[in-house]
């Protein structure tokens, strides 16, 4: 195993790859090099010239900013590499935010185990998080 890290989104075509690799879902690959190229910062992890491992940060670049697609291909998880990718966000959350910035995340059980560890917590009673339903019947 040789992976290297790069600090430039990989093309639509290998972040949708590697989503199904990972089990998080298919995605439109135009819509994928939007996002991916509209991203405040990626991280990719490759062995030789595979995508095995990202992660990404987007938002406003001033106030608020979320956590996103952190994924790791199945054959290689549980190698400590998507915790490689959340500490390369931390130094830039510690580089780029403020103590009123907002960063958050939305994740799937058991990976909120990661993000506790590195300062994410649950809202607190008084607070909630929502999503909206973006189904066409749910809209009208």
């Amino acid at each position: 195993m040789n992976i290297k890290t790069y600090y430039k989104p990989p093309t639509a075509k290998e972040y949708v790859s590697l989503r199904l690799r990972s089990g998080m879902g298919s995605k439109d690959i135009q819509r994928s090099q939007i996002a991916l190229s509209n991203s405040l910062m990626t991280i990719s992890l490759y062995d030789e010239e595979k995508l095995i491992g990202f992660g990404r940060v987007v938002g406003d670049g001033g106030i608020t900013y979320v956590v996103s697609d952190i994924m790791i291909d199945n054959d290689y998880q549980r190698r400590g590499l998507a915790e490689q990718i959340m500490q390369e966000i931390d130094h830039y959350f510690e580089v780029n935010t403020h103590d009123d910035s907002y960063i958050c995340l939305i994740a799937n059980h058991p990976a909120d185990l990661l993000y506790k560890k590195h300062g994410f917590e649950y809202l607190p009673e008084d607070k909630c998080g929502m999503l909206r339903n973006q189904s066409k019947d749910n809209n009208k």
